[in-house]
């Protein structure tokens, strides 16, 4: 038999919640005055307490995690707008599932977050009787710390990104404040490298575009912008660019799509006629 006393009714309640929608290889459950008590109906106490724990450990996740995330974004780093905390705890989670590269551990973890979590309750659960307060605040402490890790790198990225925004919002208002110098730029991107070409598909060369960049925008500005392909665009400012790739999650490209928005075009490699182009190239 366990007893988990809590001081927090309504954390005893989540958590009981969260316990009774699992499996449960044990006994019974029972839930009274901020106690849980969970029954094993077998002579192998030991046993079921094993098959107990990633049990435990799926719904304390399930239970708090966020709302733990929730705190160290708040109380640890000082972001009390709701809708920061929101874009952080997606990002932590984002770094969490892995979807985001770890670049401060540079490999993946080598024990996951849950199995933290798992070792810290093996005690308490072969003691029989503890408080989930005194878990949280001692046992579990390698759990929260790699929490922390997470939300650091979350809060990392939001800032970039934030950095980012403010950057794209800048050259937007560069370029709808700027008079056209073509109607139309056309812009193949095929094994990472751009060439552009004018609206009759004559190729323009490195040194061609660098002679159309401003170099009044380069100076005047505080954040450094590309000169091989966002200055001559931003410069340029045509009225339609016509984009020719198959990787439109380059992130060069999805800052140019940013940036002109409603005057970009979107097109295959396939939809290029690349005979003039090369003849064009070719007699470069």
């Amino acid at each position: 038999m366990i007893h988990i006393v809590f001081q927090d009714g309504q954390d005893a309640q989540r958590l009981f919640a969260e316990l009774s929608k699992a499996p449960q290889p044990y006994g019974k459950l029972l839930y009274d005055d901020k106690t849980i008590t969970i029954f094993f109906h077998e002579q192998d106490v030991a046993h079921m307490r094993a098959l107990f724990i990633p049990i435990f450990t799926s719904c304390i996740i399930r239970a708090f995690e966020a709302r733990w995330i929730l705190s160290i974004i708040s109380r640890t780093f000082f972001y009390e707008n709701e809708e920061e905390q929101q874009q952080i705890l997606q990002l932590a989670y984002s770094f969490i599932e892995g979807e985001r590269y770890d670049y401060r551990l540079r490999k993946k973890a080598n024990i996951s977050r849950e199995q933290l979590i798992a070792q810290s309750l093996h005690e308490c659960l072969y003691e029989g009787l503890f408080s989930f307060e005194s878990l949280m605040t001692f046992r579990l402490k390698p759990y929260y710390d790699r929490l922390m890790h997470y939300v650091e790198l979350a809060i990392d990225e939001y800032k970039l990104e934030q950095e980012y925004q403010a950057f794209v919002h800048m050259l937007r208002e560069i370029v709808a404040l700027r008079q056209p110098q073509m109607n139309a730029l056309h812009v193949l991107y095929e094994h990472g490298s751009f060439q552009f070409f004018d609206e009759r598909f004559v190729y323009l060369s490195p040194q061609q575009l660098k002679q159309w960049i401003d170099r009044r925008l380069m100076v005047s500005q505080p954040m450094y912008i590309d000169t091989s392909v966002l200055a001559p665009l931003i410069s340029i400012a045509p009225e339609k660019i016509w984009i020719y790739t198959d990787a439109t999650d380059v992130g060069m490209i999805q800052t140019i799509q940013n940036v002109f928005q409603e005057r970009i075009e979107l097109r295959t490699p396939l939809d290029f006629p690349k005979k003039y182009a090369y003849n064009d190239v070719h007699n470069e």
